[in-house]
């Protein structure tokens, strides 16, 4: 259940160039919150950007009610957002749909089946692919697997274009996940694309696929998981106005069951899809 909220700013940092990391005292939120879903917030006291600004949640600390979102400064909304330090802001959240795992991956609409968690037959590793700021809702993500038995089947592929652009790969690490990094310039990791590192992980059993990033780099790996006849999931980055579904701005195209198109609300259906189910 969604709330409409105001939240106190605990923290502000700049992990990289360009990207800020805003934490939040909200205990309401922090509570109900999963891992995929995003708040939607208004940027400034006024009606001027009129538009919330829809951004992915990054880390949850349920104990201590803090909850952190990260994002880069695109426009003037989030460079508004940037320049916080203090005081209070306007979150209407936590919405969407999320990743699942366990139990709940049989919920999604998916024509390669899922594996159960924990079965003897599918097991496999489970990889999270991130790319550039698309690392941080997999870190909320990492953080629920972390207290999982699957935790130690999960390995981390994270890509930017260059080394200062890389996103959670020290906390990633310390939450005790194996990460491999890549680097379109090749300034630090693998020189190449992230997907390159996907490729040659699926080579290995794999159980199961999460991914967020630019929208190229989802496409490579729906494109990756079809062919070898691996289920995930991508969360999908579009323009929300609304974020309650009512504006169908965020309106993205998905295959049903019976290989029928159809569209549906990124906010509201989504930002997650099952891989199988998105035509690009």
């Amino acid at each position: 259940m969604s709330q409409l909220v105001q939240v106190e700013i605990a923290g502000n940092s700049s992990p990289a160039p360009n990207i800020y990391v805003l934490e939040l005292f909200a205990p309401t939120l922090a509570e109900i919150a999963q891992p995929g879903q995003f708040l939607h917030i208004r940027c400034a006291q006024g009606i001027d950007p009129l538009l919330r600004r829809p951004i992915s949640i990054h880390a949850v600390n349920r104990e201590t009610g803090l909850v952190r979102i990260m994002f880069q400064v695109v426009g003037r909304g989030t460079e508004m957002l940037a320049r916080r330090q203090d005081g209070l802001l306007d979150v209407l959240g936590p919405l969407g749909r999320g990743f699942t795992w366990g139990q709940d991956r049989q919920s999604r609409t998916n024509p390669i089946p899922a594996p159960v968690d924990g079965s003897t037959t599918n097991q496999g590793n489970i990889i999270l692919v991130g790319g550039g700021i698309g690392a941080a809702p997999l870190f909320f993500l990492l953080q629920e697997l972390a207290a999982t038995q699957a935790a130690p089947r999960v390995k981390v592929l994270l890509g930017a274009r260059s080394a200062d652009q890389l996103l959670t790969v020290e906390l990633a690490a310390a939450l005790g996940f194996k990460v491999q990094i890549a680097t379109d310039d090749g300034s630090a990791g693998f020189h190449g694309l992230v997907t390159d590192l996907l490729a040659e992980e699926l080579r290995q059993k794999t159980e199961y696929v999460y991914a967020c990033g630019p929208t190229p780099m989802l496409k490579a790996v729906c494109t990756l998981l079809s062919q070898a006849k691996v289920p995930g999931e991508v969360s999908l980055e579009e323009r929300m106005a609304c974020g309650v579904g009512a504006c169908l701005s965020c309106v993205c195209r998905v295959r049903e069951p019976g290989g029928e198109e159809n569209h549906q609300r990124a906010c509201v259906d989504g930002p997650v899809f099952s891989a199988a189910e998105v035509v690009w």
